[in-house]
């Protein structure tokens, strides 16, 4: 009989695609520990109430705290399985889903931090051909001024772009891990109106790319975050 606040979740839990199953409930219960709905210390119901509470066999939902488990979000004893501690499931492995529910100064701060190194570093790399793709995406972002949605995608293929110049994939890797939550702060800024001075920010970080100018690069791309938070944290407010 599960009578505990938090068992609330398993019954209120429903899968979607049968077929998927155990690839769905891995998602939901994942998401549901990184964001607190079960927290550390939760001992989850035993194998067999919990099969049947979710129509589930318990190859299923082995195959799904398998992977719970290598990533250190749960652990399996005898006496039981259960959430383990916010300092153990807060990883770099998590990285993704602890960004969406960041603080959004804190994601700001981070690309900032993030994309002024990947321009520096771009600054020195950049070819000719790295600078007309760049220069391509910002005739699409003009093209797309008024659709918020396509301009947002063309914006992250810029920075994408960046990081691809610099030729370091964990680079790239990282600025992905936020792309949700930082599209919605550039959607957001586009629909205030900023659309015009992030077009000039980006023609400006192209052209320190051009001249091989590190130095600018970081001051054009810093320039550029800080209109973005300036208007982001507005809206947030």
């Amino acid at each position: 009989m599960l009578k505990r606040p938090e068992d609330a979740f398993f019954k209120e839990l429903n899968i979607s695609n049968r077929k998927r199953m155990s690839e769905e409930l891995f998602i939901k219960l994942r998401n549901a520990i990184l964001d607190g709905t079960l927290p550390g210390g939760y001992v989850f119901p035993n194998e067999n109430e919990l099969c049947k509470m979710l129509d589930i066999g318990r190859s299923t939902l082995r195959e799904v705290y398998s992977p719970l488990e290598k990533m250190n979000l749960i652990q399996r004893t005898k006496n039981g399985t259960y959430v383990n501690d916010e300092s153990e499931t807060r990883n770099a492995m998590n990285f993704d889903i602890i960004a969406k529910n960041a603080d959004p100064a804190h994601i700001l701060q981070f690309r900032e931090i993030l994309e002024v190194a990947i321009a520096e570093d771009a600054a020195r790399k950049a070819s000719p051909e790295d600078l007309d793709e760049l220069l391509r995406i910002v005739d699409l972002m003009k093209k797309s001024k008024n659709d918020l949605d396509r301009l947002t995608l063309f914006d992250y293929d810029f920075h994408s772009q960046l990081a691809k110049i610099t030729g370091n994939e964990l680079l790239l890797i990282t600025l992905s891990a936020v792309r949700v939550s930082y599209e919605n702060f550039v959607h957001e800024v586009f629909k205030r109106g900023l659309i015009p001075q992030s077009v000039e920010d980006h023609l400006g970080i192209i052209e320190a790319l051009r001249k091989n100018d590190p130095a600018m690069a970081k001051k054009m791309m810093r320039k550029h975050v800080r209109h973005i938070k300036k208007v982001a944290l507005q809206e947030q407010e």
